[in-house]
């Protein structure tokens, strides 16, 4: 099947139907194309948000700061499907451009958090960060053919150009054998990149292409995917990677947070914060002296917490 004839029949399925049989015999039809690894060594810190059910939980253990379980994974995702579970992360650049986005909590509470896309909202909610660093290499595919974050990140650009000159590289017998190959990547990757990037996600159908085509790379060897965060324009990046891959990260900090949010302003205080000596599976938060709350509550235009919560209610 030609791969404009791939692409359209992906664009015109009603995912409302859950066309997953469907969905995976195009992504099969694709074949071979070309695609950009990004590898990530010892040493890099990737962060994972998670905000807490209530506002009296406390999590304790390092299954708190990692994985969904894959019992309570039902549901198709961005990166992953209900079949598989993955370990979600944020993670910016090594090298950034003086003014680039250099904060990883920022795109974790923007992306676990919708209402945070909501101008007309007040919330109160307790968010815990688990910092992990890379002990193995991790290998991820990287999606990145989405022309509107070209600007918005050098890594980005980066990344781009060198997929761009490994293309001119291409073996000949490669050549020989998909003659296509060139403009064949590049009409799928920017589909897929459309797929990875969509902004308006009513269920959880409206993932299932992005989550598919994830499950299916990473049985070619990948250990996860890697990909623009578009809940910050592409500022950040995410990745998501499989369980097995997660002993190739280390837990070294922990820490609980309160986000106030009334109307477009929100503030992010600290409450507490632990750095991990060994590789403890259960530990206990320190709890910081001053968490601050009066100046995040002034930051808002509040005074009390009870004030934010009423709004919240109302």
């Amino acid at each position: 099947m030609e791969i404009d004839q791939v692409i359209a029949e992906l664009s015109n399925l009603n995912l409302a139907d859950y066309p997953e049989g469907r969905i995976r015999e195009l992504l099969n039809e694709i074949g071979v194309i070309c695609s950009m690894q990004v590898n990530f060594h010892p040493g890099k810190v990737v962060m994972r948000a998670r905000p807490h059910e209530n506002s009296t939980i406390r999590y304790r253990s390092k299954g708190d700061f990692s994985f969904k379980p894959q019992k309570f994974n039902n549901t198709y995702q961005r990166a992953s499907t209900p079949y598989h579970t993955m370990f979600y992360a944020t993670a910016i650049p090594d090298n950034l451009v003086p003014g680039e986005l250099e904060n990883m909590r920022i795109i974790g509470v923007t992306e676990s958090i919708p209402a945070l896309r909501d101008n007309s909202s007040s919330l109160y909610k307790k968010i815990s960060f688990g910092k992990w660093q890379v002990i193995e290499d991790l290998r991820l595919m990287a999606i990145i053919h989405k022309d509107t974050y070209f600007g918005k990140s050098s890594y980005t650009r980066e990344l781009m150009n060198a997929y761009n000159q490994a293309t001119q590289n291409i073996p000949e017998a490669i050549l020989q054998e998909v003659p296509d190959i060139i403009e064949k990547s590049f009409k799928i990757q920017t589909f897929l990149a459309d797929e990875f990037a969509k902004e308006q996600i009513s269920h959880d159908y409206d993932y299932m292409i992005s989550a598919i085509f994830s499950e299916i790379a990473i049985k070619k060897g990948f250990d996860g995917i890697f990909y623009p965060s578009v809940r910050v324009g592409g500022e950040g990046f995410n990745i998501a990677i499989t369980p097995e891959a997660t002993k190739k990260l280390k837990l070294i900090v922990v820490g609980e947070c309160s986000l106030y949010k009334h109307r477009e302003h929100t503030v992010v205080g600290n409450d507490a914060i632990l750095e991990l000596k060994d590789e403890e599976e259960d530990f206990d938060l320190i709890d910081l002296p001053n968490n601050h709350q009066k100046e995040c509550l002034e930051q808002i235009g509040l005074e009390t917490l009870e004030e934010l919560l009423k709004y919240q209610n109302d």
